[in-house]
């Protein structure tokens, strides 16, 4: 049944998706490249950035940008997770203080104050996107440590007779849905951050790409490096984040 649902699933989307083509040529074709191109033409301009050494260098930028950035948002996320667990001044500081000025702080201020610190750099790009994607996760964090049930923590300590212990035999993870689900989420952001940031902080990746094309009016790079955003995104998400998120629910609903 399960597998119906999945081929059902798989051939609504493909079915949604040619739709979505066969609608943009009937509109694109009687208008100029420079307005709107064919879907053709996006494609093969999106074979040419993948197969050109000069741009697959930015591709393999913006990535690594955007994966270490999650990957750093994701650990301070879970360490300040769990220092609300171990104490009530913790706790009051982080979701009081540190969790309301990371949310309410504006994106362009991080901005503008990473082109200051770090002039137009890597660490300008990373930097951007860890303070505007930690709260994101952060607040996921939170909710799963939040939302654990007392009797069977207390059930867990009194199995284990070591508070540490059932800390990281059961809390952990617990809170690992939550966690998986912050992470997700602060790496769709992230790549929405990054080609932002890219755009007036860096030389290099694919925001940068965008500002080129940009300047030279052509509305299909732009629009073939957005298709290769999400191509990026959309194999990540598949092929590692979702599948995680699937087996570590499952294991918990389980235990």
């Amino acid at each position: 049944m399960l597998s119906n649902l999945a081929i059902r699933t798989a051939y609504s989307s493909e079915l949604i998706i040619l739709a979505i083509c066969v609608f943009w040529w009937f509109v694109a074709k009687d208008l100029p490249d420079f307005v709107l191109p064919t879907p053709i033409d996006v494609l093969l301009s999106t074979i040419q950035i993948v197969t050109d050494q000069n741009t697959v260098s930015h591709i393999f930028i913006s990535m690594t940008r955007v994966l270490l950035a999650v990957l750093i948002a994701a650990f301070i996320s879970i360490l300040l997770s769990v220092l609300t667990r171990m104490n009530i001044l913790f706790q009051t500081i982080i979701e009081n203080n540190i969790l309301v000025v990371l949310n309410s702080f504006p994106s362009v201020g991080w901005a503008i104050l990473g082109v200051i610190w770090f002039s137009i750099s890597n660490g300008t790009v990373i930097f951007i996107e860890i303070m505007i994607i930690t709260p994101f996760c952060l607040i996921n964090c939170l909710q799963g440590f939040r939302q654990m049930d007392p009797e069977l923590l207390e059930m867990g300590k009194s199995f284990s007779r070591n508070a540490l212990r059932s800390f990281f035999k059961l809390q952990i993870p617990l809170a690992v849905p939550f966690i998986i689900a912050g992470v997700r989420m602060s790496y769709g952001i992230a790549w929405k951050i990054a080609i932002v940031a890219e755009l007036f902080g860096a030389s290099s990746g694919l925001g940068w790409l965008l500002q080129q094309a940009q300047n030279q009016s052509d509305a299909q790079s732009v629009l073939a490096i957005c298709i290769l955003i999400v191509i990026l995104f959309s194999i990540i998400d598949g092929l590692l984040l979702r599948p995680f998120a699937k087996r570590y629910s499952i294991n918990t609903m389980e235990n």
